[in-house]
């Protein structure tokens, strides 16, 4: 397969991508990717569609993506770290995203706890999915939604002004599989050095955040939470500035 061919030629990892399951059409490459579990995939493996129809969200929300404009894929592990570590597998997929982008000329910047930022706009997000054994992460998918070709028309009037594309912000298009395969070129260092590295993962997080240092508004179930983003806390979790009063967050969106 073509796609899967120009990925693995730009690959420099061990483990991230060495398995590569391509579709053309598929409605969510995180469900397929716990389905491939159980046909025996390998810890790195990679679930890459050129058309995700029913992309998940957080909070069940849906990925809308553009077919063969939009890269849509998930990475599966089997890492065996301590479960607390959780919340740094977004944290850490936003880090190697906006590493590999600067490689195509694309400052992105990251908004807590998943979504990639470009010029104010929403280009795309992560989702990480877990199951714990004990106190272990035994497996997990880390799933990744990224607007790389879509013109402005390709998205519905609703998220034109809030959603964009690399193409609507540099006017170049992209090779879709050389973006994928500098994503995980930056991941699996990042991975690999779980737990050790997780001051300097904070560190370069909180670098690319568009809203450090300033207030956000955060949801947490029907309540509205307002204050000053200040850093990444214990777990990966936001740390807010509510009237002199810091509080940690360890799930939510913030608005």
């Amino acid at each position: 397969m073509l796609f899967t061919n120009l990925v693995q030629a730009n690959l420099k990892t061990r483990t991230l991508g060495q398995q590569i399951e391509y579709y053309t059409r598929l409605e969510s490459t995180n469900s397929e990717a716990w389905e491939i579990i159980n046909e025996g995939a390998q810890s790195g493996a990679l679930v890459v569609t050129d058309n995700q129809f029913q992309g998940k969200g957080r909070a069940d929300r849906t990925w809308s993506a553009a077919p063969d404009k939009s890269l849509t894929f998930s990475l599966l592990l089997f890492p065996e770290l301590d479960a607390h570590l959780s919340g740094w597998l977004p944290i850490l997929s936003g880090v190697a995203v906006h590493q590999a982008l600067q490689s195509f000329h694309t400052d992105i910047s990251l908004k807590w706890p998943n979504d990639l930022i470009l010029d104010g706009k929403k280009v795309g997000g992560i989702l990480c999915e877990s199951k714990v054994k004990g106190n272990q992460l035994s497996q997990v998918v880390i799933g990744m939604g990224l607007n790389v070709n879509e013109t402005l028309d390709d998205f519905d009037a609703g998220l034109q002004t809030t959603a964009t594309s690399m193409h609507i912000q540099s006017e170049k298009f992209y090779q879709r599989e050389r973006i994928l395969a500098e994503i995980l070129n930056h991941m699996e260092p990042l991975i690999e050095g779980l737990p050790h590295n997780v001051d300097q993962i904070q560190s370069l997080w909180e670098d690319a955040c568009g809203h450090f240092n300033s207030e956000v508004r955060f949801h947490q179930g029907d309540e509205m939470v307002e204050g000053i983003f200040t850093a990444l806390g214990e777990g990966g979790s936001a740390v807010l500035d509510l009237n002199g009063i810091e509080k940690s967050f360890h799930s939510g969106q913030i608005g």
